[in-house]
């Protein structure tokens, strides 16, 4: 075998799985693909204790120097196209082509936002158009807040964002069923309820300034709270594994997939509140997970 472990992702998830596991002694291979990461729009990363308001490229960097400071983890700056089950473990397709073994495999590549077609999104995503308040809410506090609401959930929380600012204006998208007794409790938290969604932002410098609707009209914001649909990675799709109905890696109590000894840690298993430190809790579990199976195998 080449590896004891194959990291595929090097995110939050994956990143402390290689530290968890270094620590243990297990060998493991990175594999971080030079592409930008999710979060490479966002000013900075909240609520992680100890790097608050810290660059996601600083705390990518920080975790990494502890990592190499041990001498069992190894990143390589290419992508992961395949993965096949073998007798005693997995072999792995490069981008280039070539191949590699592991005894077991991690995946942690994370999840594909859709953002929703509306011009001038991406000048202002991660910026001035957020998709989590409690990391980036405070910071727009008390401001005049828009709420694209092109999903169900969106509306069904709708309690939760007056948090953060009364000026709420909801733009709810015409495939979203709302009973006129739920219309009648949001207005009474919002500022302005639009049946329809904007279709263009204007900005200046990625603050957005305010937002244009189908009619002509224009209506004045500051930032804009957008929950993106997600879809899972090609790779990930490509593997025969079980998925949750919503789409997403089914994974038991120790993130232990359908395939013996593949794991799934990070924002591709689960669906809920989405962010740094959760997923390097679960990237952290699952190396321990590794760690106990490994040593029960042997």
């Amino acid at each position: 075998m080449d590896t004891q472990v194959a990291i595929v992702g090097a995110g939050p998830a994956g990143l402390a799985a290689a530290l968890t596991l270094s620590r243990s002694m297990i060998k493991s291979i990175v594999f971080d693909k030079n592409t930008p990461p999710r979060n490479a729009s966002s000013p900075f990363i909240a609520a992680l204790p100890g790097f608050d308001r810290n660059t996601p490229a600083d705390v990518r960097d920080t975790i990494h120097r502890d990592i190499v400071s041990y001498p069992y983890a190894h990143f390589e700056q290419t992508g992961i196209t395949g993965i096949r089950r073998e007798a005693d473990g997995f072999t792995l397709s490069r981008d280039d082509g070539s191949l590699l073994t592991a005894e077991f495999v991690l995946l942690s590549t994370g999840m594909v936002d859709l953002l929703p077609e509306l011009g001038g999104i991406e000048e202002c995503w991660g910026r001035s158009v957020i998709n989590c308040p409690f990391c980036h809410g405070i910071e727009w506090h008390n401001k005049r807040w828009g709420i694209y609401a092109h999903r169900q959930d969106v509306i069904d929380a709708a309690e939760v964002y007056r948090n953060w600012s009364d000026d709420l204006h909801y733009f709810i998208g015409p495939d979203i069923f709302v009973t006129p007794e739920r219309i009648e409790q949001v207005s009474r938290l919002s500022t302005a309820i639009y049946h329809e969604l904007p279709i263009n932002l204007r900005a200046e410098n990625g603050a957005l300034t305010h937002i244009e609707m189908p009619g002509g009209e224009t209506i004045d914001l500051d930032c804009l709270l957008i929950f993106p649909f997600q879809q899972q990675t090609g790779l990930v799709t490509s593997l025969d594994i079980s998925m949750t109905d919503a789409g997403y890696v089914d994974v038991d109590a120790g993130f232990r997939t359908s395939v013996r000894g593949l794991y799934a840690a990070g924002d591709l298993v689960y669906p809920g509140h989405q962010n740094t430190p959760t997923a390097l809790h679960m990237g952290n579990l699952a190396a321990a997970t590794i760690v106990m199976d490994y040593c029960c195998l042997k």
